[in-house]
């Protein structure tokens, strides 16, 4: 969208991407973005509480 000047406002993409590609087009990259964000949160969340426990 920043490159190309096709589109007039945000919403004019969206209307455009939604009328060509579908709505499932909107979840292009979900999984292996959720699969990299979930895992560093149970990471997180595990270390943390291992922390606590060492620090209580």
């Amino acid at each position: 969208m920043m490159g190309d000047s096709i589109y007039k406002s945000t919403l004019d993409c969206m209307v455009k991407t939604l009328r060509v590609e579908g709505a499932l087009a909107f979840y292009k990259g979900f999984l292996p973005n959720f699969g990299r964000l979930g895992s560093w949160n149970v990471i997180m969340f595990l270390t943390l509480e291992q922390v606590k426990r060492l620090v209580s």
